[in-house]
């Protein structure tokens, strides 16, 4: 619509633009051409002005507005025939040409183009841009007091809508901002019961935070205390589990223990399962040892064990058997250290006890069959 529109302009019968926008009882079509600045006392060719034509309320209360000022509220001009109302497309007082600004503006955020045209009083646009310099101000600042106040003087004032979108973004941002460290208090698993409600608001925080294009540093700390807690979670899961001396349970918790250590876990809990790793790999250690070192162990002495196929190879020859007894030695010395199952403890020790004696006759037998072989040499000669 053009913005200098004229009031002489009619249709065959004498209709201004005004007349039809009240006839068809438009309030914004009617707004927009009286803020272009019309002649509301314009009679058609029948003498009927645009309020005789109008039968919506609200249409007639703008007209009626219009025709009952008698003059510009911020000049006192008088208005007439050729001095034309103009109404502020906010205020909806009127005013004449020279006290107002006409100017186009977005219609909403999404427009690319200031197409929605607008008549503001001095006043008004005064207000206006004192509202945007603050919003502006605000957004500089990105403090969520400081945007919150402009948000609110800004309300139901005409302001640049981009303007104020953009401002109620950076308030979304700096209150996720805020959530997420909120959600980030809690830095590590005391609990597992209440670790569940901690990882969702923190996952929770996170994703609202990304959609709110939050600083991202403070996203990333987020995520990295979440991989942590989740660490810790799985960890203590483990740790606080039944135990097994399985290679597989074994493993497992090692890969948790890792896992929690790369993520700079709780110190006390990856003492606590680094102490119970070592005590579960010792069991198992000491566990082969006694069901490989039975057979033996059971003996009452060496020379039973000639004719016995179900003895472990290393105890034919000595230096095996005495190499095997020294590393059986240090892993029971370990598994001491380590704080294994007194009853493992117990059965280790005297199966040490029990070969160390068969380890002692072996050499003693041996010795004595080396005398009698020396012997048979000495009487042949």
């Amino acid at each position: 619509m053009s913005q200098n529109l004229s009031h002489h302009e009619r249709d065959a019968i004498g209709n201004t633009p005004l007349h039809q926008a009240a006839a068809g009882g438009s309030l914004e079509c009617c707004k927009c051409l009286m803020a272009q600045g019309v002649d509301v006392f314009a009679k058609n060719n029948r003498g009927h002005t645009p309020f005789a034509l109008c039968t919506v309320p609200e249409v007639q209360e703008v007209l009626r507005k219009a025709m009952d000022c008698k003059a510009c509220k911020a000049t006192g001009k008088q208005f007439s025939a050729t001095v034309m109302r103009y109404l502020c497309s906010w205020s909806l007082d009127v005013f004449c040409e020279s006290a107002v600004t006409q100017q186009h503006i977005f219609e909403d955020h999404t427009s690319t183009e200031r197409e929605k045209p607008v008549t503001w009083c001095t006043e008004v646009k005064d207000m206006v841009q004192e509202a945007e310099r603050q919003l502006d101000h605000a957004m500089h600042l990105n403090q969520l007091e400081t945007v919150t106040e402009a948000l609110l003087r800004a309300e139901d004032k005409p302001v640049d809508c981009q303007l104020v979108y953009r401002c109620r973004q950076v308030k979304a941002k700096l209150e996720s901002e805020i959530q997420l460290g909120k959600a980030m208090q809690c830095t590590k698993v005391n609990d597992l019961d209440e670790f569940g409600g901690v990882h969702e608001e923190l996952s929770q925080a996170i994703e609202d935070a990304e959609f709110k294009n939050a600083d991202v540093a403070r996203i990333n700390a987020a995520k990295t205390l979440r991989r942590k807690l989740m660490a810790e979670a799985s960890l203590m899961r483990a740790v606080n589990g039944l135990q097994k001396t399985t290679p597989g349970h074994i493993t497992m918790l090692q890969e948790l223990t890792a896992a929690a250590q790369a993520e700079s876990a709780s110190e006390d809990l990856l003492i606590i399962a680094t102490k119970l790793n070592a005590k579960l790999t010792s069991e198992r250690d000491v566990q082969k040892r006694v069901a490989e070192t039975a057979p033996l162990a059971a003996l009452s002495s060496f020379k039973d064990a000639a004719g016995k196929t179900d003895l472990p190879a290393w105890c034919q020859l000595t230096d095996d058997f005495e190499k095997y007894h020294e590393h059986y030695k240090n892993d029971v010395e370990l598994a001491d250290k380590n704080q294994i199952s007194k009853e493992l403890m117990d059965t280790a020790l005297e199966q040490l006890v029990s070969i160390e004696f068969l380890l002692t006759q072996k050499k003693q037998i041996e010795e004595e069959e080396r005398l009698k072989g020396g012997k048979k040499k000495g009487k042949k000669k």
